[in-house]
């Protein structure tokens, strides 16, 4: 027995079939190998167009994830500044 099928039915066979990825639309996405700032590489997965990608800054070097970091607390700096700036005033007390 022939399988009896509509036009409509056919035309979106038809359709999902020719759907394909378009190759030129992704980037190419490979292995590359990364070298941080003391010289140790890892591998990992990237766009980037080079095999080797240097880095400038990285989590072993940067004073934002090192101790070395210099910040000011900036509560302390702006309660003190406040302190100073009304130290004179008082509230009826």
């Amino acid at each position: 027995m022939a399988k009896v099928t509509n036009k409509k039915e056919e035309s979106k066979n038809e359709k999902s079939v020719s759907k394909k990825v378009k190759s030129s639309l992704h980037p190419n996405y490979r292995e590359i190998t990364v070298e941080m700032t003391n010289g140790t590489k890892f591998k990992t997965r990237s766009t980037v167009s080079n095999d080797l990608l240097k880095l400038d800054i990285d989590p072993t070097t940067h004073p934002a994830w090192t101790k070395d970091a210099n910040y000011v607390n900036t509560k302390a700096t702006e309660v003190s500044k406040f302190n100073n700036k009304f130290k004179g005033l008082s509230f009826g007390k």
